[in-house]
């Protein structure tokens, strides 16, 4: 059985084997066209002195945004070319126009809910404490603009190499809810090799990759996706300074400890390894159903 998608042309499998064929063949080349433009961005990087082409822990602020920036512009400049290759608009891959502030402003609102309300629940049990203001007053300005700009940079490059040109061409292969699950699983799978991560937080890194997946077939668009994943990254990171995929931000705004069970904080991999965070994203899914239109695309 086929999804019927609202978003019409977008989802829809193709009606015979040679077609899939070729939508299958597309989403492999656009990964190869994304991995060559992000290794040439990279090496490009390298060899001006901006950063090294060694992904190492002790970049620079600097550093660490002109690499997510990299691997940001390397997927959408493949998106772009293939794009003209079939020529197909980038609508149908996740960027329409119509709707787009709502949707992330949906989006943005969802993040910061979604990662307060947990944090809140472990307070009120007494595995999380919330500490004062870490920076100077001067200071909250400027790097709340750096990880403003870093996790949407990192935003529009997970979610446009895991579920944009990918997820359409799959479910024009194998259809929409087979291919969201393949993307869902790749998505978890690239989070594996972040420090501190655990077997819980890929699993949510796995439903988190789904529930973004269908809020695309619902809305048409991606933008939902991007503002939610660039709030929802921007509050662990800067507001609260939790540890985010088992990486612990630095310069945050609030000095935020946790302590008590793993199965409710997440231990050293942060709140996304935590039963609450399968609880949110539960809670994501019927955002987008609910909050989000279907529109035509």
């Amino acid at each position: 059985m086929t999804a019927t998608s609202p978003t019409g042309a977008s989802f829809e499998i193709r009606p015979n084997l040679r077609g899939r064929a070729k939508a299958l063949g597309l989403a492999v080349l656009y990964l190869a066209a994304a991995t060559l433009l992000i290794a040439a961005f990279i090496f490009g990087l390298a060899k001006t002195g901006l950063a090294p082409a060694a992904h190492i822990s002790s970049l620079s602020l600097a550093q660490e945004f002109m690499r997510e920036s990299a691997y940001a512009a390397g997927v959408v400049l493949a998106l772009l070319a293939l794009a003209r290759l079939t020529r197909e608009s980038i609508s149908r891959m996740g960027f329409a126009g119509k709707g787009a502030w709502r949707d992330v402003a949906t989006g943005l609102a969802a993040g910061l809910v979604l990662v307060a309300a947990p944090l809140g629940i472990m307070s009120a049990m007494g595995a999380c404490e919330f500490g004062g203001v870490e920076l100077a007053p001067d200071r909250i300005l400027r790097f709340a603009t750096y990880y403003v700009l870093l996790d949407f940079a990192v935003a529009v490059f997970e979610e446009t190499l895991f579920r944009s040109f990918i997820l359409v061409q799959l479910s024009r292969a194998i259809s929409f809810w087979p291919a969201a699950i393949v993307t869902a699983l790749l998505f978890g799978l690239a989070h594996a090799g972040n420090i501190n991560e655990a077997p819980l937080g890929l699993l949510v890194a796995s439903l988190a990759g789904l529930v973004l997946a269908y809020s695309f077939w619902r809305s048409g668009a991606l933008w939902f996706a991007i503002g939610f994943h660039t709030t929802y990254d921007f509050v662990e990171d800067f507001v609260f300074g939790v540890p985010d995929s088992g990486v612990v931000p630095a310069n945050a705004m609030l000095h935020t400890t946790l302590h008590g069970p793993v199965w409710l904080t997440g231990g050293d991999a942060g709140p996304e390894a935590s039963v609450l965070a399968l609880a949110a994203f539960l809670a994501l899914a019927l955002i987008a159903r609910f909050a989000l239109p279907r529109r035509e695309v």
